[in-house]
């Protein structure tokens, strides 16, 4: 390989690292978190698995592994953008198992996107997803669940296969505006409102 082509090739390594990377840390980008939500992110769950469905460049997942390190925490994304980061941000974390997929109600395909801003119209490729009985049958039933799917929450909770969470604490952060639809009332949990957009579902 001649000195051109080295040099042409330590330069596409280098972008593909994504030199902005760093930035993504507990200190810089991704310091805030909700206080509704934070209680449950630094619980210790023990042993038992966590879903953190919709984890974005990891901001959650790092947290919960961190005060949770004995369980197993999937962490679901799709975002073709955000799974770099999210790899980046958990790497150091024997607890985490990355999904890189939707949770979906019927594991059919889905758009999907390379644009980081997830409310943008998707790009493509089609990806395929994982239905919530191929997601319990993979990963096992999870003790906790963090959903912020973009819309995606309703038809999950709303499926027949719900059921399958119903021993699972769930927080949820709906996307009213997104869906077309009014928050509901998930049947099969305690429901408590925890914000305009966040619910808390618990086992009854």
């Amino acid at each position: 390989m001649d000195a051109l082509n080295k040099l042409v090739m330590q330069l596409n390594f280098f972008i593909r690292r994504h030199p902005s990377r760093w930035l993504y840390t507990e200190w810089l980008l991704g310091r805030y978190t909700d206080k509704h939500e934070t209680p449950f992110f630094i619980r210790d769950w023990g042993e038992d698995i966590v879903w953190d469905v919709g984890a974005s460049v990891g901001k959650y997942t790092a947290i919960i592994a961190r005060h949770s390190p004995r369980a197993t925490i999937f962490a679901f994304e799709p975002n073709l953008n955000s799974l770099y980061y999210l790899g980046y941000r958990t790497a150091k974390f024997t607890n985490v198992c990355i999904v890189p997929n939707a949770l979906t109600a019927d594991g059919r395909l889905l758009k999907g996107t390379y644009e980081p801003d997830f409310n943008a119209p998707a790009t493509g490729p089609m990806l395929a997803t994982l239905s919530l009985r191929e997601a319990v049958a993979k990963c096992g039933t999870p003790k906790f669940v963090k959903m912020d799917i973009e819309g995606g929450e309703y038809p999950v909770l709303e499926s027949a296969d719900a059921e399958l969470l119903h021993s699972a604490t769930i927080l949820v952060s709906w996307h009213p505006d997104l869906a077309g639809k009014p928050i509901p009332e998930v049947k099969g949990w305690k429901n408590t409102k925890l914000s305009s957009e966040i619910t808390l579902l618990e086992p009854q």
